[in-house]
């Protein structure tokens, strides 16, 4: 089974939805995902770098079918690149914490901090 982060899982979950809708991509279908998922290819990642071999393996694909997923796989990765050169890092204003988080927060996402109890979040937040 393809190894990824939670984070990434995430992310290209969400990506594996974007290029569903986005493009006219009849070849992936709902079904054709649901057995991706069930074997373990939960992102668009992992499907890009599965060999055609290995997702041949999977009940009801065949090479057809295989090629066309990997094409359309293909197009929504180099989608995916193109989002991602749009992606800025806007400083905290603190050095540390943007050490912290590899350059400050990413635009076009949504980050969530926390931080413990007693540590002054409040006063970190108002500064």
């Amino acid at each position: 089974m393809p190894n990824s982060t939670a984070a990434d899982d995430l992310e290209d979950e969400v990506s594996f939805a974007r290029c569903r809708y986005r493009h006219p991509m009849a070849s992936i279908g709902v079904a054709d995902i649901t057995k991706l998922k069930s074997n373990g290819y939960y992102t668009v990642a992992s499907v890009h770098s599965a060999t055609r071999k290995t997702l041949l393996k999977i009940k009801g694909f065949s090479e057809v079918k295989v090629e066309k997923i990997k094409e359309a796989i293909q197009k929504c990765q180099a989608e995916l690149g193109q989002q991602r050169r749009k992606v800025v890092r806007i400083s905290t204003g603190s050095t540390q914490l943007d050490a912290i988080l590899g350059g400050g927060f990413q635009s076009m996402s949504i980050s969530e901090v926390r931080v413990m109890r007693g540590m002054g979040s409040a006063f970190c937040f108002l500064v």
